[in-house]
């Protein structure tokens, strides 16, 4: 009787505790498929404009001298699920990560929920300007090798669908990381790491820097230059910022 007592007591802890988080994990479930849905819808876009999209982005880059080939006869389908792929997941993020905000902020002390607030305009534009700076080293470096092999009479033959990976992984590689200033505020401003602390290790921190720019595609030595060069300086704007 002891055992099946306790059991009933367990039993009713845990429907108390389903039912008090009930109403957060309905939130999350719709939230859920409305990014979904905002996915799918901006994905099948994508997918119907390929050819327009991937059109004005090879002019916008002005590929002289190169010229893209298609390696399979179904390539240009993977190319065009690519586009709606990219085209859907640029579309859903904004408002997954509202959806996250949401979420989260209202468990958070008022300190930490005005910090985050404060830094969101900031965030979204070196998102923005790093995703362009990544597209810009992709092309700068693209078009010295291209000019090159050129020089060379060699003539650039390349696979259309590494090409536009390439230049995906950079710029999205960049986005990321021009989030350092935002991370460092952040740990900054709670008191989690001490500014001092970083000002005496600057050696430490530029050879951190280094190792995780040379993690970074490509792996050439003048993309490695162009990429650490920013991160330090948003080290220091970083350092400035939090003064």
């Amino acid at each position: 009787m002891e055992q099946q007592q306790i059991h009933v007591e367990k039993a009713s802890v845990l429907d108390e505790g389903m039912i008090k988080y009930l109403p957060y994990l309905r939130e999350v479930q719709k939230n859920f498929w409305i990014v979904i849905a905002i996915f799918l819808l901006g994905g099948t876009t994508g997918f119907m404009f390929n050819q327009q999209i991937l059109g004005f982005v090879m002019r916008k880059l002005n590929l002289g001298g190169i010229n893209l080939v298609l390696t399979s006869p179904t390539q240009f389908i993977d190319l065009a699920f690519q586009t709606g792929f990219i085209v859907g997941a640029l579309t859903a993020v904004p408002y997954l990560v509202y959806s996250i905000l949401r979420f989260i902020l209202p468990a958070l002390r008022k300190k930490e929920r005005s910090i985050i607030l404060s830094l969101l305009p900031l965030s979204f534009a070196l998102a923005v300007i790093g995703f362009g700076f990544g597209i810009w080293i992709e092309q700068f470096v693209i078009a010295i090798y291209a000019k090159t092999t050129i020089d060379f009479n060699v003539g650039n033959l390349w696979d259309i669908g590494k090409f536009f990976a390439q230049f995906m992984i950079m710029g999205l590689s960049m986005a990321f990381v021009f989030q350092l200033p935002i991370v460092l505020s952040i740990l900054l401003r709670l008191g989690v790491v001490q500014r001092s602390a970083l000002t005496s290790r600057r050696r430490v921190v530029y050879a951190a820097i280094i190792v995780f720019a040379a993690i970074l595609p490509p792996t050439d030595l003048l993309s490695l230059a162009l990429i650490i060069a920013p991160l330090v300086f948003l080290f220091e704007g970083a350092l400035l910022l939090n003064t």
